[in-house]
């Protein structure tokens, strides 16, 4: 019997059955991802390998805090949990099988403390998987959250982890009355149960079988062996064969590695100059990073769950977007492989390509994105959602001249006057009536120039604002000047709602004339103008300091400069704008700004800093009617509410004026009232004046 059983695992098994299947699988493996490199490679081409020894070291700390820790899954404890259950596991079983496979044919060192550290460490490896298993079929088969777009695919996948899994416990445990080691009379689990304890899992199926007579148990390790083998190499096929749930594995770690080094605010730019056509109106028109992307996703829907749009009721899903341009990506597949590159177009050039919006993308889903931001913070794998649908609205825009009219008015009036305020008699100084303010090309000679946007210079509202920072930095003797008449819009609005020509423009005209001024620092108090002065203008050499007045505001207050009296009562809370939080990581100085001035404790709203919700207003939605679902900022303002505080306060002209307008639809006019935080401190610097 052991000649025998030694010529079968030895010939048999190895050289002529069990070799070749494993090579087989593995060249499957690499023919399939070759494959889809391929179909990445038809997209345009995009430098993602600038900054290499930056991006090598991120790709290090982000694989150590979000891959091996999970810190985005852990954002949400169930399926966080679940996660990392079969990952660790899965890593426990890949490390324990490689260090097998290197003792049995490199150099062997697993024997005494080593060979029983990892029988322990295998075995808890499975279990971690089998538990991580089961929490994912609850999840998808008895919550069923909506987010779950769930298919055959997932039912498959888990049952072919959790076969593999079980088959090795019970392959283990028949080794233990089956198997007799070199120099043993009998199997481990009788002649060292001390040794055999430490596989725990394999040691519980022993003793469940010690009883069967000797052939049987080996003909049910034999057995067993193969159908393990089996399984596990068919799983590599299966998921070779439908790259879809598993190959995420090999291919969000590279899409991770890919991903954008440009500053989390800044979109990436056309080049006028050289560009066949404007954003992307078919699948190939992407580039080749964000094709792969497509691939990366993992459909897990949390996306979905913060995206502000969907939740709203209106039809965009960053989810469903990246999935449908998937399929259409595969749809196509066989003809972008097989032909060179398609003429520029937006519509079916004869090689069976689709225009991309309507097609496969409505419209309603692209003008409804607020460019928050949301989707891609929460995303475990870097998916840049924003870009792909910018892009797309670039194509709109700039090829086939469709936006909605009130978008349209807005673009007209950035081009024809200079800023987003339809409508207004205003000039850029009538705020700064009664204020002692330097205009810049009256007196060059200062330390700062203070950025005041279109919305706080020629809004009624936001003027407010714009006065009460100009009376903080006169009470803190800041040396500063405005634009006045020379500023002119910084072309945020254009770039988000998809005309990148009307940017550029806006953007040289700014940068040439900031330059002229030698100005080198910039105090703004709109986070759009923050960070497109800030993070966008680089790319055309307009390199500026650039300071929001809620941090500037916080220097100014631990330098002593300026001392509010602090309010004696009244409940405040604080809503993150998307720009200043999510884009740009600020979330702690306007905190500190109003910690300053009141005595009560700030109220935080359930959503709030990176998990913050949208006020409705970004990616140029501030110009157009919400027709579809409810109004976002009406749903932020329930949010409000529901603190119990009396003052919400922004740091944003738009979502200030998105919050007075809800306030008022929700009539809570008498106990919520939305302000800036620099209007609440120079209020206080005013009280204190008078007193």
């Amino acid at each position: 019997m052991e000649a025998f059983r030694e010529i079968f695992w030895n010939i048999a098994l190895g050289p002529f059955i069990l070799y070749p299947a494993g090579v087989a699988a593995l060249g499957v493996l690499i023919y399939a991802i070759y494959q889809r490199y391929r179909l990445w490679r038809v997209g345009k081409p995009d430098n993602r390998t600038d900054n290499l020894g930056r991006r090598i070291w991120d790709f290090m700390v982000v694989g150590v805090v979000d891959g091996l820790f999970h810190r985005r899954f852990f954002r949400e404890p169930y399926p966080g949990i679940m996660h990392f259950l079969i990952f660790a596991g899965a890593v426990l079983l890949l490390v324990g099988t490689a260090l097998d496979v290197i003792d049995h044919y490199v150099v062997h060192f697993i024997s005494g403390n080593v060979y029983l550290g990892l029988s322990l460490a295998i075995d808890i490896g499975g279990v971690l998987i089998l538990i991580g298993a089961i929490m994912a079929v609850v999840r998808r088969y008895i919550q069923k959250p909506e987010r779950l777009n769930t298919v055959l695919d997932n039912a498959v996948v888990l049952g072919l982890i959790s076969v593999v899994v079980i088959t090795g416990f019970f392959i283990e445990g028949f080794r233990m009355i089956a198997a007799t080691p070199e120099g043993l009379s009998q199997p481990v689990f009788y002649s060292h149960p001390e040794w055999a304890i430490w596989s725990f899992g394999g040691y519980w199926i022993a003793s469940l079988f010690a009883g069967l007579a000797e052939s049987t148990r080996v003909a049910w390790y034999i057995g067993l062996w193969w159908f393990h083998t089996a399984i596990a190499l068919g799983a590599i096929f299966y998921v070779c064969l439908s790259f879809d749930k598993l190959t995420h594995v090999i291919v969000s770690p590279v899409n991770v590695f890919f991903r954008s080094s440009r500053p989390k605010g800044a979109l990436a730019p056309i080049n006028i100059e050289e560009a066949e056509t404007f954003g992307v109106g078919k699948i190939e028109d992407f580039t080749w990073k964000q094709l792969l992307d497509l691939d990366a996703c993992t459909d897990c829907g949390r996306c979905q769950d913060r995206c502000p749009a969907y939740l709203s009721g209106k039809p965009l899903s960053p989810r469903k977007v990246i999935q449908d341009l998937k399929a259409n990506l595969l749809e196509r597949s066989g003809t972008l492989l097989r032909v060179p590159r398609a003429n520029p177009g937006n519509g079916n050039d004869g090689d069976g390509a689709t225009a991309l919006v309507e097609d496969v993308i409505l419209e309603d889903e692209l003008w409804a994105c607020t460019t928050c931001r949301a989707c891609q913070e929460i995303c475990p794998v870097f998916v840049e959602h924003i870009d792909k649908i910018v892009d797309m609205r670039r194509n709109l825009v700039l090829e086939q001249t469709k936006i909605p009219e009130t978008g349209e008015a807005v673009l007209r009036c950035i081009e024809t006057r200079g800023h987003s305020c339809r409508g207004t008699t205003l000039t850029r100084t009538d705020w700064t009536s009664g204020l002692d303010i330097k205009v810049l090309s009256e007196d060059s000679n200062v330390d700062f120039v203070y950025y005041v946007g279109c919305a706080a210079a020629l809004e009624d509202r936001s003027m407010k604002v714009a006065i009460a920072v100009g009376k903080i930095l006169e009470a803190a003797g800041v040396s500063f000047a405005i634009l006045g008449p020379e500023e002119t819009c910084c072309g945020e609005p254009a770039r988000r709602l998809g005309n990148e020509y009307l940017f550029q423009m806006q953007a040289m005209k700014n940068i040439e004339m900031l330059k002229g001024y030698n100005v080198k620092k910039i105090v703004t108090a709109c986070p759009h103008c923050f960070n497109t002065i800030k993070n966008e203008y680089p790319q055309f050499e307009g390199e500026f300091e650039v300071i929001h007045h809620t941090e500037f505001i916080a220097d100014l207050l631990k330098e002593g400069k300026i001392k509010p009296t602090p309010l004696s009562d009244g409940k405040l809370t604080y809503h993150d704008s998307c720009y200043l939080g999510r884009h740009n990581d600020i979330y702690n100085q306007p905190r500190q700004v109003l910690s300053s001035i009141s005595q009560s404790k700030l109220l935080e709203m359930k959503q709030s800093r990176r998990n913050g919700f949208c006020c409705g207003g970004g990616g140029g939605r501030y110009w157009m009617e919400e027709r579809i679902g409810q109004r976002i900022s009406e749903m932020r303002i329930d949010q409000v509410v529901e603190t119990g505080a009396g003052v919400v306060a922004t740091a944003c002209p738009y979502c200030l004026q998105m919050f007075e307008d809800a306030i008022k639809a929700k009539e809570v006019e008498e106990s919520l009232k939305a302000l800036d935080i620099a209007e609440l401190l120079a209020a206080q610097l005013d009280k204190d004046s008078t007193e």
